[in-house]
Formats: structure tokens, C-alpha cells, sequence
């Protein structure tokens, strides 16, 4: 017999026991297999199963089976949504959810790698090493990019949590003001209303100090998210201190120091020129504002968010612009020089109808005062607001969000600390489900040049009283010629009746 007859062999045996050995497929199967399998962990522990590794990949697909049956009963839960927004403001579960997300992204392409050596075919080409590398790679990317967008997102929403808000309060703590109660399925059982002071600062390279240029109070009902919007002009006049105000020993009888003195100045007379009345405040300028403006409505305020006018502008980019009904031609640019009293120019005009603006018209949309009066830019800011809020796309907002983190994290303020923040979220979803009124403090409503507060704190009061639930009138029929009531601006309307 010929040395080249019978079957051939090793020392240790048969070529195509050895090939086994050291091969999970047997000569015969062959890279298209081993394509299929390592496809396959993109299911984890799927590949395993196909690759002859039943005991892992059956653990692996059993715990994947689990944690998808989990996400699935905790989707259809009716408080699903709350509990995804309670974690997104608790930094210690942003930083473990990043954390999570990243050992989960690393475990699956270990799972990957392994079913790829598991299924390797026994004498792959040099095409088909690099190709099987390529395919691991590939597989690898498609789980790790989205995992590293996840890892990414959680770290910046915890950077803007801790930098915005804060753990004990400090200068935010208002004194007696409303706060949830930690730990009880409605935090908000004890407190009927809480009073959220909005102001909109002006402050900037070319300004002297702040003045508050938008200043708006959210009077919310805790029980039914029913919430009544207060604009408060920045022309209004001899505004009172009460008591507990430093500057009220400057001005007992009403903000009148005999040359502008407007509700705007008010932060700036506390914050530079009677800034030693306010020792040891960090903030005197809010502090003196805040107390100002509750005396004015005849409501305590409980918090407050301060958003810089400067950096509206890049919120609305960052949000892609935004679309409102512009009532006229509004000029860019115009007023006077305040150190002057010169004309300034005007560089252009945001035409009538439906525009889509960009964050430097919306800006002037909402601050022009060329041809305008404090009441017309009080409408057109309620106007932008209600735009914004309507054409927020959650889609959108997502995909732009790194942007949109860096200008709340550069221009917003709030009191509102880090341990209220879950509470705040169970409020912001009961305004969401409520009524939304608005009772701007203009002429036609008040005099602003000898206010009356008690009629001020009446109209508040009224606004923010109980509605009694009322049998709706029957619709018109098609020939009836009645005209519309006129509306009794004395009392709050819907908030997008002014757009």
C-alpha cells in the first residue's frame, strides 16, 4: 500500500478530529455560517445558541427575554412617563443610568467578539479574516454608537441639574415660601398654590447693571394644575416694599425716588445703589424685586427662574426657530440711546403674517419698543411663549439637545433645589393637564402712573379663586345674528386668546 492510501493522520489522530478541537465548526461549515451566527448576537445570547454554546447563550437570552418583558409591563404603566421624568432630575441616577448604559454596551460586543471566535470557520481566507473582523466591527459600532449617545445625554442632563439647581437653596430660599413635602405620593397635599416668579433680565456687554425687562408671576393651583399668568409692566409705579424689605425704610410709601423710578429699576436700586442695606444677601436685586412684586399682586412668592434675554436668542436656534402671527411691521433695531436720549437706527423690519423667525428676530419680535408701547411687547412675549411651547418637538428637542442644555446651563437661574426637583415634575404635569389664563396688568385694567394695589390685589384674587363649574350655553344656530360679548379684560383669559 501506497503512503498516500487510506486515510491520512497524525500522531494525535485524524486531521478532522484535531480540526474540531481547536475549531467550534467542523471543516465542512464554512464562512457564510459563521457570518450568520455572529449576525445573530445582535440578539444576545442568540449567536451563542447557534454557535453550540446552549448553556450561556441560553442564560444570555433568557435575562434579555426578562429585562425586554420588564421595559414592556413598566411602558404600559400609567405613570411610566412621570418615572422616566422623575429619574431624568436625580443627578445619582443620571451618573448610574450612564454608568449602566456603558457596562451593558460593554458586556454585548463581548458577547459579540465571543460568538464570533466561538463560530470562526476552520481555515478561513485572508478576504475572510478581514472581512470577519469588519463584520465584528460593524456589529460592535451599531451597539456602542447609540449607547455612547445615551452615556452622553445622561451626563449632560446631570450637569445642567447640578449646575441649575441647587441643594440647600441659598438666595433662592424664599423665606416662608411653599415647598413640597420629601417622601408622600403627593407632595404637594399641604400647599394649595404655589407662586412661581418668571423674570426675563436684560443684562448684557452694552448695559449698565439688570432690569428686569419681562416679569411674569404663574399662580398654580396644585390640586388641578389650573394656573393664572400675572404680567406685571416694567412701567408700573411707586411699587411698595413691605416691611421685612430693606429698601422699605428708603421708601415707606411706595417705590418714588423722582426720576424713573419704574418697577424695572428696582433690582438695580438694590443691587448698586442701597446694596449695603442687603448684608450678607448674595442677591439683593432678586431679593427686592421678588418682595415688590408680591406686594404688588398680594401673593407670597414661593420661587422664582430667571432667563437671560441675551441667550433667548440661542434657545430659539437651538430649537430650530419659531413660527408666530406678526399683527405688523416690527422694527429691528430703534428706541433711544439711555445715556443720550439719542435716536438709534433701524437695520430692518420683521414683516406682517405667519413668519418662522430666527432666534435674533424672535428676539425682536419680543423686545422691539420702536412704534410700541410696554403693553404691545407684553402681548407679543406671551405670544413668543405660547409659540414656543406649542411647537416644541420632543423628536426635535432631542436631537438638539446638547445645544439646548448648554444655553439653560449659561442663561437660566432658578430656586428651586435639586431634592424638589421630583415633586416639581408631578406639578409641571398637572399644569400641562389644566387651564393656562392670563391677566396682564395694562392700561385699560390698572392705571400704571397712580396704581391702586387694593384693586390689584382684588383682580388677583378673583383670577385665582375656584371656578364654579357652569352649564355650557347652546351654540347659535346658523341664522342668529347676535354679536360677540366683548371680553372683560378685568379677568383672566385663555393664554393664547392674545396671539
Amino acid at each position: 500500500m501506497h503512503r498516500g492510501d487510506g486515510p491520512a493522520r497524525h500522531r494525535g489522530g485524524p486531521v478532522g478530529a484535531t480540526a474540531r478541537a481547536r475549531h467550534a465548526s467542523a471543516r465542512g461549515e464554512g464562512f457564510g455560517r459563521f457570518v450568520g451566527v455572529t449576525a445573530l448576537s445582535l440578539v444576545p445570547g442568540a449567536g451563542l445558541i447557534a454557535a453550540g454554546r446552549r448553556v450561556a447563550g441560553g442564560l444570555l437570552l433568557g435575562l434579555t427575554v426578562l429585562v425586554i418583558a420588564a421595559a414592556g409591563v413598566f411602558a404600559l404603566r400609567g405613570d411610566a412617563v412621570a418615572s422616566v421624568l422623575t429619574a431624568s432630575v436625580q443627578p445619582r441616577t443620571l451618573l448610574v443610568a450612564a454608568v449602566a448604559i456603558a457596562v451593558v454596551a460593554a458586556a454585548w460586543c463581548v458577547t459579540v467578539l465571543a460568538t464570533a471566535w466561538t463560530s470562526r470557520p476552520a481555515r478561513p481566507s485572508i478576504a475572510q479574516r478581514v472581512l470577519g473582523v469588519a463584520l465584528v466591527a460593524a456589529l460592535c459600532t451599531a451597539i456602542v454608537a447609540p449607547s455612547s449617545v445615551g452615556v452622553r445625554y445622561a451626563l449632560i442632563q446631570r450637569d445642567v441639574v447640578t449646575s441649575l439647581f441647587g441643594t440647600a437653596g441659598g438666595s433662592a430660599a424664599v423665606a416662608g415660601g411653599a415647598v413640597p413635602v420629601q417622601g408622600k405620593a403627593d407632595p404637594w397635599a399641604g400647599v394649595p398654590r404655589v407662586n412661581m416668579l418668571l423674570l426675563g433680565s436684560d443684562a448684557g456687554r452694552d448695559r449698565t447693571g439688570v432690569r428686569t425687562d419681562s416679569m411674569i408671576v404663574a399662580s398654580i393651583d396644585t390640586h388641578t394644575g389650573d394656573t393664572v399668568l400675572f404680567g406685571v409692566p416694567r412701567s408700573l409705579q411707586n411699587v411698595p416694599f413691605p416691611t421685612s424689605d430693606p429698601l422699605h425704610t428708603v421708601w415707606p410709601n411706595g417705590f418714588d425716588c423722582g426720576d424713573a423710578c419704574l418697577m424695572n429699576a428696582v433690582w438695580e436700586q438694590a443691587a448698586t445703589v442701597h446694596r449695603d442695606l442687603f448684608p450678607g444677601d448674595p442677591n439683593p436685586g432678586l431679593t427686592a424685586t421678588r418682595d415688590a412684586i408680591g406686594e404688588v399682586l398680594g401673593l407670597k412668592i414661593d420661587n422664582y427662574t430667571i432667563i437671560d434675554l441675551s441667550g433667548f436668542q440661542a434657545l430659539v436656534d437651538a430649537m430650530g426657530g419659531v413660527d408666530v402671527n406678526v399683527p405688523r411691521r416690527i422694527p429691528i433695531g430703534g428706541g433711544h440711546n439711555q445715556a443720550t436720549g439719542n435716536a438709534l437706527p433701524i437695520y430692518g423690519y420683521i414683516e406682517p403674517g405667519r413668519q418662522h423667525l430666527t432666534g435674533y428676530k424672535a428676539l425682536w419680535f419680543a423686545r422691539s419698543r420702536e412704534g410700541s408701547t410696554d403693553y404691545d411687547r407684553m402681548g407679543r412675549q406671551r405670544c413668543m411663549v405660547t409659540a414656543l411651547l406649542d411647537q416644541a418637538n420632543p423628536v426635535q428637542l432631542l436631537a438638539r439637545y446638547p445645544k439646548l442644555a448648554k444655553v439653560a446651563k449659561n442663561n437660566i437661574q432658578s430656586g428651586i433645589r435639586q431634592q424638589d426637583l421630583a415633586a416639581w415634575v408631578t406639578l409641571v404635569q398637572r399644569v400641562q393637564g389644566g387651564s393656562i389664563r392670563s391677566l396682564p396688568l395694562v392700561r385699560g385694567v390698572i392705571d400704571t402712573v397712580n396704581p391702586d394695589f387694593n384693586q390689584i390685589h382684588t383682580l388677583v384674587a378673583k383670577a385665582i379663586a375656584p371656578r364654579v363649574a357652569t352649564t355650557p350655553k347652546p351654540k347659535p344656530t346658523a341664522t342668529a345674528t347676535a354679536k360677540k360679548p366683548a371680553v372683560d379684560s378685568t379677568q383672566a383669559q385663555d393664554a393664547t386668546a392674545v396671539c
